[in-house]
């Protein structure tokens, strides 16, 4: 649960900004950002190690699953799900 909370306070820098907005933060906004995203990444390595899962592998394997669910040629410039193509 802590994680999830942590995911969102990442969201919440971002909530009400303009796209453009987003790419260029203040360096208060920036120091924020990278403090919630250490804490996003210690709880993920918190829970890998509780279940002996090397997070470096398991993204690994993930982009290969990716990959294969969404071939370039197919779903480069699409925001479809992988069953719609």
């Amino acid at each position: 649960m802590a994680l999830s909370v942590e995911a969102s306070e990442i969201v919440e820098i971002f909530q009400w900004m303009e796209s453009e907005e987003s790419y260029d933060l203040s360096s208060e906004k920036l120091e924020k950002l990278e403090g919630e995203i250490a804490d996003v990444l210690l709880y993920l390595l918190q829970l890998s190690a509780k279940f002996e899962i090397d997070p470096v592998k398991a993204a690994s394997r993930k982009l290969q699953v990716n990959e294969k669910k969404y071939p370039i040629e197919k779903a480069k410039g699409s925001a479809k799900k992988y069953n719609e193509f």
